[in-house]
């Protein structure tokens, strides 16, 4: 399914709205139209140091993610460091949806929670003959998410930070269920389990919102490898998560 028939997919957009906005927030009109949703899902890692020419990485060496043996994000780091900047990524984390994929060897179905790995290299657990054919999304039994999304330039560029909320509440609006998810500041969407838990019981309230969004800011390690200067994506965090929360409220 493309990017586009996604977002503008009337079923998806009733019961699944989310999902159909950060689609809608994919690249180009032009790209949409061709890129589909499983295509942004297994999107490789992206890095400043990698996603250079050919001779730009060769005047300082290559990187351990192509022909090198250094992370030149974090230098000591024994693994890459390039981040996950897929939209829909952080979304299907939150959501818990599961995806299923056929092989030669036959079919298996993994929780999007546990397609990505920890690593810019291994980012995924999809095996090389794999191929991904069907999404599936949870019932919407009383839960509601969202996504926004910080980047440069609002008409196409990819994410330099992503939140997904979503959250579950009761008749009286205290939370029963909420999880938090950051995209574009890890080689994997980062669930921001505390931030999460800081909300259940409580009601969508400033203060608890604030709180939210200050461990999730805390938690968050982003690097010099995408765009803007990394201690000011950190700052923003708790700005994101709030607009989040208070878009669910």
């Amino acid at each position: 399914m493309t990017l586009t028939r996604l977002a503008e997919d009337e079923r998806v957009r009733a019961a699944y709205p989310s999902v159909a906005y950060a689609a809608s927030t994919i690249s180009t009109p032009l790209l949409r139209n061709m890129g589909t949703i499983g295509g942004n899902l297994l999107l490789d890692t992206r890095c400043n140091y990698y996603d250079q020419s050919f001779e730009w990485r060769k005047s300082i060496d290559f990187c351990m993610k192509r022909d090198g043996d250094i992370c030149w994000v974090a230098p000591s780091s024994p693994v890459c460091w390039a981040v996950n900047s897929s939209d829909e990524a952080p979304l299907m984390v939150a959501l818990d949806a599961k995806l299923r994929f056929i092989s030669p060897d036959g079919e298996r179905e993994v929780s999007a929670r546990e397609l990505y790995g920890a690593d810019g290299i291994n980012y995924l657990t999809k095996r090389p003959d794999e191929l991904l054919v069907d999404i599936h999304l949870p019932a919407v039994n009383g839960w509601r998410a969202t996504y926004v999304k910080l980047r440069r330039r609002a008409s196409f560029d990819f994410p330099v930070l992503g939140v997904a909320a979503r959250v579950k509440t009761a008749a009286d609006g205290t939370v029963e269920e909420a999880t938090i998810v950051l995209g574009a500041v890890h080689p994997s969407p980062m669930i921001v389990k505390e931030a999460g838990a800081a909300l259940v019981g409580r009601r969508l309230t400033d203060e608890a919102i604030a709180e939210a969004g200050e461990i999730a800011q805390h938690q968050a390690r982003p690097l010099d490898n995408t765009d803007f200067l990394p201690h000011w994506r950190k700052q923003v965090v708790s700005t994101y998560v709030g607009r989040a929360l208070r878009e669910l409220r």
